[in-house]
């Protein structure tokens, strides 16, 4: 899955000369919480986000009227508070590595681009509902959630046992557990999963069958 696949294309945008109380009813209205600034070339040249604008009064609530506080926002151009320098990605990029930018780096949004011009935006609520589709969410089956040791074919035994039920493999994801000091590598591997068409008392029996495994969960969704 790429970022093409999970982002708002042509999003809701303004320029730099629109007045801050402006950018604010926009975002308001289209219950967003960033909005990209582009020229007239449609190039992205910065981005306002909510606390962008509520910084851009910062004393306001302390010392000015809610009337004093709109007429200053409507004197304000979004140019004077956006962010100018933006960490952007691209739609070919995989989720996975636009979600670890957005975490390393402790942002809610990444403008996407193509040759400079605004194209789409993904948000980290849009990562969120790619995590939630990824994991199965609101998916029918069962829910396990297992512990194997870090090593080659857990994965391999661990399908091919729900396979050998006839179960439906839905939804598949991992974690990796606490280091080995002396490797570096993780002991163990956490693994999620979804299945259908399998009744939970066989599917806890087939998998205390695999030695070195431990169940966490089983659970109906």
């Amino acid at each position: 899955m790429f970022v093409k696949d999970q982002m708002t294309p042509d999003p809701v945008t303004v320029t730099q000369d629109i007045p801050v109380i402006e950018a604010q009813e926009i975002m308001q209205r289209h219950n967003i919480r960033h909005l990209p600034v582009v020229d007239e070339r449609h190039h992205l040249i910065g981005l306002l986000t909510r606390e962008t604008m509520l910084r851009a009064v910062p004393w306001s609530q302390s010392s000015l009227s809610t009337v004093e506080t709109q007429y200053i926002l409507s004197k304000i151009k979004a140019g004077k508070v956006m962010f100018h320098d933006i960490i952007t990605t691209t739609e070919e990029v995989p989720v996975e590595e636009a979600a670890r930018v957005m975490v390393d780096h402790k942002i809610g949004c990444l403008p996407v681009v193509r040759q400079g011009k605004l194209i789409g935006i993904i948000t980290d609520i849009d990562l969120l509902a790619t995590t939630m589709e990824m994991l199965g969410a609101g998916r029918p089956g069962l829910r396990l959630s297992v512990l194997v040791p870090y090593r080659p074919g857990e994965i391999a035994r661990l399908t091919n046992a729900i396979a050998g039920l006839s179960g439906n493999l839905t939804s598949f994801g991992t974690w990796e557990g606490e280091e080995d000091p002396a490797t570096g590598n993780p002991t163990h591997m956490g693994i999620v999963l979804r299945v259908a068409g399998v009744a939970e008392d066989n599917l806890i029996a087939a998998v205390d069958n695999l030695a070195d495994i431990e169940i966490l969960d089983v659970s109906e969704m």
